[in-house]
C-alpha cells in the first residue's frame, strides 16, 4: 500500500480557494508527496476539485462536513483513518489543531506530524500567552518557521526545536535567469492592493516624492473600484501621475512572470507579513527589494545585502530609497545576478521540500 500525506485543515482554514492551491498551505504537502512518491489528500470541507485536478490530478479531496462541528467531524475521520496517514500536515498553530493532532497521534503513534507555523511577530506575541501553544508544538514531530527571527524567539522561550524553512516560489513552467539588460526602469508591487495592511497609498506617495523622471511604478493586483478612484484622486495634479500604472490583477502566470522579470526594483510597504510569497518571486527574478520591516524582509534581503528595509509607515524614507536605488545601476545589476543565485538555489519549492523530507527523516 502506498504511503500517504494528508493536509489536515483547521477550523480556521476549512474553505480553500483556488489561489490557495499555489500557496504554501497546499504546495508543501502536494510537492512533498510528489518528491516522496506518496499519495496526497486534502481533508477539508470545500474546494474546487476540478481546478485542483487541472494542475495536480493525483491529489485527492476528502470531504469533512462543516455542519454540526468541524473539529468533531475531523476527529471522527481521524479515528477511522489515522492508520492510513503516514504524514499529517498542518499550517498555523490554531487551537482546533490540538485535539485533531492528538487524535491522529493516538490512533497512529508511528505517524508523523509536520506543523508549518506561518506566524508573524504580532500573532506570536499573542500565542506566547496561550497555554495550548507549547503543548500543540510538542505534539508535532517537525515544526518549521519561515523567518529566522520567529524561529529564534520560539526556541529561546519554549521547550521545542523549531527549524527554519522559508517560503519559496513555484515554477509553473521552466524559466532561465534574467539578464539585467532585459529589465526596464520599473518598480513593481504585487498583491491585494486595497488591503489596508498593504499600505499601497504610502507606496504611491513614496514614488511620487522620489520624482523619478524615466521610471514607472507598476501596481499589479486586485482592488475595489472605490480604492481605484481614491488612488486616481491622489495622482490628480501630480507631474508624475502617468508613471504610476494601475495594471490590475494578472491571472495569466506567464504574463505575471514578465512583470517580475522586467522590474528592476520590487517594493513592499505592508504593515504585517510572514515571509510574503512575493519576496521569493521577486528574488527569483532578480529584483532589488525595498521593504518595510516586516517578518521575512531581513531573510530575503540577506540582512539588506539585496535591498533596503525601512520602518513601517516611513514612506518618506522609502521614497528617498527609491531615488537612491534608481541612480545606482551597478548595485541593481549586481543584485540582479546575486539574488537570483540565492533564490534559485534555496527558494524553489521543489528544492525546499527535499529539505523538509530530510527533516522528517523520510
Amino acid at each position: 500500500m502506498s504511503k500517504k500525506i494528508a493536509f489536515i485543515c483547521s477550523v480556521e482554514s476549512y474553505k480553500l480557494s483556488e489561489a490557495h492551491f499555489f500557496k504554501d498551505l497546499c504546495l508543501v504537502p502536494i510537492l512533498l508527496g510528489k518528491y516522496l512518491n506518496y499519495d496526497v489528500s486534502i481533508l477539508t470541507t470545500e474546494l474546487n476539485e476540478s481546478v485542483l485536478h487541472q494542475t495536480f490530478p493525483s491529489v485527492k479531496f476528502e470531504h469533512i462536513p462543516f455542519e454540526g462541528n468541524f473539529e468533531a467531524n475531523m476527529n471522527a475521520y481521524l479515528m477511522e483513518h489515522a492508520q492510513e496517514i503516514d504524514i499529517a500536515f498542518a499550517i498555523g498553530p490554531y487551537p482546533s489543531y490540538l485535539s485533531m493532532l492528538k487524535t491522529y497521534k493516538h490512533y497512529n503513534q508511528n505517524g508523523k506530524i509536520y506543523m508549518k507555523l506561518d506566524v508573524n511577530r504580532y500573532w506570536l506575541s499573542r500565542l506566547m500567552t496561550y497555554s495550548y501553544f507549547e503543548e500543540l508544538l510538542q505534539v508535532c514531530d517537525l515544526v518549521t518557521s519561515e523567518c529566522e527571527s520567529i524561529q529564534t524567539e520560539i526556541n529561546s522561550v519554549l521547550n521545542v526545536d523549531v527549524k527554519l524553512i522559508p517560503n519559496g516560489y513555484y515554477e509553473y513552467f521552466p524559466t532561465e535567469p534574467v539578464a539585467f539588460d532585459q529589465k526596464k526602469n520599473r518598480i513593481l508591487t504585487v498583491g491585494r492592493l486595497d488591503a489596508p495592511e498593504k499600505q499601497i497609498k504610502f507606496a504611491v506617495n513614496a514614488f511620487l516624492a522620489a520624482e523619478l523622471e524615466d521610471w514607472e511604478f507598476r501596481l499589479v493586483g486586485s482592488m475595489s473600484d472605490q480604492f481605484k478612484q481614491e488612488l486616481n484622486a491622489m495622482l490628480e495634479g501630480s507631474p508624475h501621475a502617468k508613471q504610476v500604472v494601475i495594471v490590475g490583477p494578472i491571472y495569466d502566470k506567464y504574463l505575471l512572470e514578465q512583470e517580475y522579470r522586467q522590474a528592476k526594483i520590487f517594493c513592499l510597504t505592508s504593515t504585517v507579513e510572514c515571509y510574503a510569497h512575493v519576496f521569493a518571486e521577486a528574488a527569483k527574478n532578480g529584483c532589488y527589494i525595498i521593504s518595510t520591516n516586516v517578518d521575512g524582509a531581513y531573510d530575503i534581503t540577506k540582512n539588506q545585502r539585496f535591498g533596503k528595509i525601512h520602518p513601517i509607515y516611513d514612506w518618506e524614507n522609502i521614497g528617498r530609497e527609491m531615488k537612491r536605488a534608481a541612480a545606482q545601476e551597478v548595485v541593481l545589476a549586481n543584485t540582479c545576478e546575486e539574488i537570483q543565485k540565492f533564490a534559485r538555489a534555496d527558494l524553489n519549492w521543489e528544492v525546499i521540500v527535499k529539505r523538509i523530507a530530510d527533516l522528517l527523516d523520510e
